[in-house]
């Protein structure tokens, strides 16, 4: 009768031992995986986040121009007669009152719009981060 074939002791043992310092390394990659899915579905949900607060200052943004414009419009046409809806000719320095309040109030809403421009800005800076993490992460390895 034959003897059964054993393998070889010392090899099996390294195999093993090859065994033990893989299977952490995958268990590690996996977790490694799961933390990066997890970031991403925040990332994600911050960028949503960042795109609607960027929306609504673009809408602000948008009301303000139609002000200016309209404030544009009484200016130039109070330069020609005096305060719109009255029928009486004005006192001039009742005028260079008015003329001097629709020219604050264009200068108010400028500033204004400059601050959600800046505040757009800002936003867009930092959305550009997240979007870069994103890419980051999505990238294979």
């Amino acid at each position: 009768m034959r003897e059964p074939i054993r393998p070889d002791l010392p090899a099996a043992r390294g195999r093993k031992l090859r065994m033990v310092w893989i299977l952490p390394a995958l268990f590690l990659a996996f977790a490694a995986a799961a933390q990066d899915k997890t970031e991403l579905q925040g990332l994600y949900a911050a960028v949503g986040v960042l795109n609607q607060e960027q929306q609504a200052i673009f809408q602000q943004f948008q009301m303000l121009q139609d002000l200016r414009r309209s404030n544009d419009r009484i200016f130039y046409a109070s330069q020609l007669r005096g305060p719109l809806g009255t029928t009486d000719v004005a006192n001039y320095s009742d005028m260079v009152q008015y003329q001097r309040d629709v020219a604050r109030r264009g200068e108010e809403l400028a500033q204004q719009a400059e601050q959600l421009y800046a505040q757009y800005s800002e936003i867009s800076a930092r959305r550009a981060l997240l979007q870069q993490r994103i890419l980051e992460l999505s990238a294979p390895q």
